[in-house]
């Protein structure tokens, strides 16, 4: 979407992956390290498992997304749960009597450093807030051990870049948290979209539109829940911040310093979705439109945000709202595929194709149950990783440049 009033900022590749390092060094400080590695530990680390061992996986973040994925990895054949790891004691005890964990068997810490030097884990998820993923994958890493990472991959997107060569180094599975690229239906529309069909396809919309609630606000007399040890682990790289109580649990996803907002959440797996349909990387240019017009509530990021991402030959829209729960084509989250011939929309329902002399399409099929399992038998098997660090990074950057977008005011250009 093109806005008279608003400037052009040429970004190259190289700026948007590197130099924004300046203007976000508390975040990047977690990555460091990253050309440091630990030759000996690396080398020590066969990544070569039998088919007849189980893959031992430790949990970090145990709330929503991490319980969920702690019930999945429980339910997985070739593997099982040996470790947790949540900074909050109470999301602990509610993991482990959820999942039926036997304590004298099931490790359990708050601080995810007694993870990384653990000799008898294979493997670790990481479902935390956003700006522990990068310094925590590089530690993982560090240990030889491999990882599932959520979305979005990193906080930033000049984190992005130096985890993936370290990555590169360390010879660690990677599979981000993508999981309808594990899904059947999402396949069978990505082969129909990509037969031709559909004809040209110029345009693809990706929304959100889910109620979000307003944020908590706390009075600084009352007591914070967590003891200043646990507040310094919750807040890891971004130290110098002042956490509030209820920042630390769901409102975190609205501040800059340690979420993204609705494009981290909803943004990079839908993103991914358009992105995988049109095969194409970063676009040329970025503008970017919202505010927060309803919830007002203080937060960071925007509840109603628009942003056009250009391709030489086609373009991809994002849209959310926060304080809406009716969408575009009748669904309140999804994408749609606007080709010559006719439109195809997806979404986790399954996908339908409208205005076409062809009425096809599939219903839901699972996602994470299957991407998980795909995960654990790329260690044991060797079987290709349905979603790699690469392809989880790149519609992370769609994230982060929506973002920045919006937080500077002005489309950005982004040359290759």
């Amino acid at each position: 979407m093109s806005n008279p009033d608003r400037t052009s900022s040429p970004l190259n590749r190289r700026q948007f992956l590197g130099d924004s390092a300046r203007n976000a060094a508390t975040a990047a400080a977690g990555v460091v390290g990253l050309s440091h590695i630990s030759q000996a530990r690396v080398s020590a680390f066969s990544g070569d498992l039998s088919k007849a061992d189980k893959v031992r996986v430790g949990i970090i973040g145990l709330r929503n997304q991490g319980l969920e994925l702690a019930r999945t990895f429980q339910q997985t054949s070739g593997c099982e749960i040996a470790s947790i790891c949540d900074v909050d004691a109470a999301v602990r005890a509610r993991a482990g009597r959820e999942l039926n964990l036997e304590s004298n068997k099931v490790r359990s810490e708050e601080d995810a450093n007694f993870l990384f030097d653990d000799p008898n884990l294979d493997a670790l998820v990481i479902a935390t807030p956003d700006h522990h993923h990068a310094w925590m994958s590089a530690m993982a890493a560090n240990a030889g051990k491999h990882l599932y990472l959520e979305i979005p991959t990193t906080h930033k997107s000049e984190e992005g870049e130096r985890l993936q060569q370290m990555l590169s180094q360390t010879g660690v599975l990677v599979q981000v948290g993508l999981q309808h690229r594990s899904g059947q239906h999402y396949h069978s529309a990505m082969e129909y979209l990509h037969s031709g069909e559909l004809g040209s396809i110029r345009y693809v919309k990706a929304w959100a539109c889910v109620k979000r609630q307003k944020l908590i606000t706390t009075e600084k007399s009352i007591p914070h829940p967590l003891s200043q040890h646990q507040q310094k682990l919750w807040l890891g790289p971004e130290s110098s911040c002042e956490l509030a109580g209820p920042d630390w649990h769901f409102q975190w996803r609205c501040l800059w310093p340690f979420g993204s907002g609705e494009l981290g959440s909803w943004g990079v797996p839908l993103l991914d979705i358009a992105r995988w349909g049109l095969q194409v990387d970063l676009p040329n240019r970025v503008t970017a439109t919202g505010g927060s017009y309803h919830l007002n509530d203080g937060r960071d990021t925007p509840d109603t945000l628009h942003v056009q991402y250009d391709f030489p030959d086609a373009a991809i829209v994002w849209e959310h709202r926060q304080w809406s729960s009716r969408g575009h084509e009748g669904r309140p989250h999804g994408v749609a595929f606007y080709g010559e011939k006719g439109t195809l929309i997806i979404d986790r329902s399954g996908w339908k194709v409208y205005d076409s002399k062809n009425s096809v399409g599939q219903p839901a099929s699972k996602t994470l149950e299957p991407h998980v399992q795909n995960f654990v038998d790329a260690i044991r098997q060797n079987v290709p990783l349905a979603s790699d660090f690469a392809t989880g990074r790149a519609s992370s950057d769609f994230c982060h440049l929506g973002n920045r977008a919006f937080q500077l005011g002005e489309s950005i250009s982004v040359n290759a």
